[in-house]
């Protein structure tokens, strides 16, 4: 699966709810505006990433600033336009479900290759236990993505 740019895939995550909503004759089509509007949002998440480094801030992860940035939009109507109910809460889901997707393949790939590497017979384990580490692996990960990240930062404000 080759890798995208977070704020690449949030834009066609957005074009393809757009298509969705359009073609889905049960669901109320939204103004085409609410998606101009979502996607202007996902660019202030680049533009709100660029002034938080420039000014030598700490960095945050883009799924956090969009995050918030879409409670921005949810606060503000959607910019005013037609939004159906629930347009929002499935573009938040799907993001959720991606990112849980990447996640899930990031660990599963980890933990296989720490069985091989140290030969580990793991016929014992059932597929809780299994699952259980691998979530185990995604909750230290994130901590340790974070502690990195924050050492990348403070290298770069050294220079």
């Amino acid at each position: 699966m080759p890798k995208h740019n977070l704020l690449d895939l949030i834009q066609n995550t957005i074009s393809d709810i757009q298509t969705e909503n359009r073609n889905d004759p049960n669901e109320q089509t939204a103004d085409p505006t609410v998606f101009d509007f979502l996607k202007n949002k996902v660019r202030e998440v680049h533009q709100t990433n660029q002034d938080r480094k420039s000014k030598g801030e700490r960095p945050v992860r883009l799924m956090d600033l969009l995050k918030g940035k879409l409670n921005e939009a949810r606060d503000n109507k959607g910019g005013g336009g037609n939004v159906p109910n629930n347009l929002l809460d499935r573009l938040t889901n799907r993001l959720d479900q991606q990112q849980q997707v990447r996640h899930q393949e990031r660990s599963e790939e980890s933990i296989a290759e720490i069985i091989n590497e140290y030969n580990i017979d793991v016929s014992r384990l059932n597929r809780e236990e299994l699952t259980a580490i691998q979530r185990k692996y995604v909750a230290d990960n994130q901590k340790l993505d974070e502690q990195y990240a924050t050492y990348i930062h403070q290298l770069n404000q050294q220079r």
